[in-house]
């Protein structure tokens, strides 16, 4: 099998666009497919189908085409990358993302780019060199063809698309004679699923740029080509909500900001979200949080010179409805939150994590003391007024232990008799399966967290959805799901 992703149009720009075009939040867009793309879907080969920019002939059109070239560089696989219409011109294209190939070879496939002139109504033409090119791809390569450019190519007449190529006759025949099979493209943004004419197969991926900023996922086969459409915003249905969002005040923040967040919230179908800082970075200085000794010390010796808490709950509470603020509430060694009776009525949600071991910082840990430590500091914790469990058991991953099973049915059991929910959480964490089905076995509510630490994974709950599928509890969201109370 060969996976092939198509992304086209995401049409950057500093400013909101007409037409329903996010293309001022199209890095964020993009780097979510991507990260996506290298997570799960894990294809053989990317196509990235033009107008990369929405003006490139912008006075800043080489910044945020910079920009996208970054990001392109991040796909783990082969990449075909063309300019569209909208973009600059092809020498300055080139000079940020390289040139396009001849050809790419992957597996059994030979992918054919264009770069075809522009005709007047968004159409294009292919030359005769480059007429020329697609026959000669042929030449000695046994395996299958595909044409690739940014303008929808298709029989005429066939599909309402209003784009094509002028001299779309010409090109479907090399096309015939030479035994290509697919033709991908890009530019209009509604899309063309996959279609086939006379054993030729056509396809046109959707915008990124519009809602539901969808891609296309091909998958040859044997038993022949399929097409499964990918959407960054979630389903409108299930109004999901993100009870773990971080904010610019957490020193592991990478770009966070409250009203882009809470825009792309909206923007990604999210029901809502909530903003729970690390108690343990507002209160304690950097040094102090990530060499744990604020689990050591407690909230008794937090130092009043690092304190930022009341800033941050200012700064939340003035970008942010009170229902959208909470705290992400860290636990000290004796299993007490960090967190200061004052400071907990300020918010409307506390989700907890241990994220230190005392047991973890010796030379030569043992791992059933650090159980031990664990659940000592866990039954104390739950009784503290948290109402969902951060990640439960990725203290154990950072510390280059494996997931202890042992934990699993005491934990899920203190979880029920506490009420307190389990968060399914994908951020450089892999839920165990085993415990989240203990947990749905006892009535435990299941809590979704992104975990954002950049802005492009707010909302990000396509892992979250496939492991609730394999758990097949995906038609019953409503009663197991956690669900903040208003």
């Amino acid at each position: 099998m060969l996976t092939i992703a198509v992304l086209a149009d995401t049409h950057r720009s500093t400013a909101p666009l007409a037409n329903r075009r996010r293309g001022e939040i199209a890095h964020v867009l993009l780097l979510r497919a991507v990260h996506r793309l290298n997570r799960s879907i894990r294809p053989d080969v990317t196509i990235i189908a033009g107008d990369i920019l929405d003006a490139g002939q912008s006075s800043d059109a080489d910044n945020l085409l910079s920009e996208m070239a970054s990001i392109l560089g991040l796909i783990e696989s082969p990449k075909i990358v063309l300019p569209g219409n909208h973009d600059c011109s092809v020498e300055k294209f080139e000079q940020f993302l390289g040139l396009c190939p001849q050809w790419l070879d992957v597996a059994n496939v030979r992918f054919v780019p264009f770069l075809d002139q522009q005709m007047s109504g968004y159409n294009a033409c292919r030359s005769e060199a480059d007429l020329e090119r697609m026959a000669a791809a042929r030449n000695g390569w046994p395996g299958e063809l595909v044409t690739v450019q940014h303008v929808p190519l298709f029989p005429p007449g066939t599909h309402p698309c209003p784009y094509n190529y002028t001299n779309a006759d010409a090109i479907l025949q090399v096309m015939d004679k030479q035994g290509y099979s697919l033709s991908v493209s890009g530019h209009y943004h509604h899309g063309m699923e996959l279609m086939c004419q006379e054993g030729v197969h056509f396809m046109a991926a959707p915008a990124l740029c519009d809602s539901p900023f969808g891609f296309s996922v091909l998958r040859i086969e044997n038993d022949g080509l399929s097409e499964q459409r990918h959407a960054l915003r979630m389903p409108d249905n299930l109004r999901l909500f993100d009870c773990h969002v971080h904010t610019p005040f957490a020193y592991c923040n990478e770009n966070m900001q409250f009203s882009t967040a809470l825009e792309l919230g909206e923007a990604f179908g999210l029901g809502g979200l909530a903003f729970c800082e690390h108690s343990g970075q507002l209160y304690f200085g950097a040094d102090d949080f990530w060499s744990g000794r604020f689990a050591q010390k407690g909230i008794l010796g937090a130092d009043e010179a690092d304190n930022r808490m009341s800033t941050y709950l200012q700064t939340a509470l003035s970008r942010a409805t009170p229902s959208e603020v909470g705290l992400e509430v860290d636990c000290d060694f004796r299993g007490n939150p960090v967190l200061k009776e004052q400071d907990r009525s300020s918010v409307s949600l506390l989700i907890g994590s241990i994220h230190k071991l005392s047991e973890f910082g010796k030379p030569n840990p043992d791992r059933a003391v650090a159980c031990q430590e664990f659940l000592f500091m866990l039954e104390r914790f739950l009784k503290s007024g948290i109402e969902v469990l951060a990640h439960p058991f990725r203290v154990f991953v950072r510390s280059k232990q494996e997931k202890p099973e042992c934990l699993f049915e005491p934990t899920a059991s203190l979880l029920r008799d506490n009420g307190v929910a389990a968060e399914i959480n994908f951020h450089k964490n892999q839920p165990p399966h085993a415990f989240v089905e203990m947990c749905l076995n006892m009535g435990v509510k299941l809590a979704l967290g992104s975990d954002s630490h950049n802005l492009y994974e707010v909302g990000e709950f396509a892992p979250h959805l496939e492991f609730l599928e394999q758990l097949g509890c995906l038609s019953q969201l409503e009663s197991v799901l956690f669900r903040k109370q208003e």
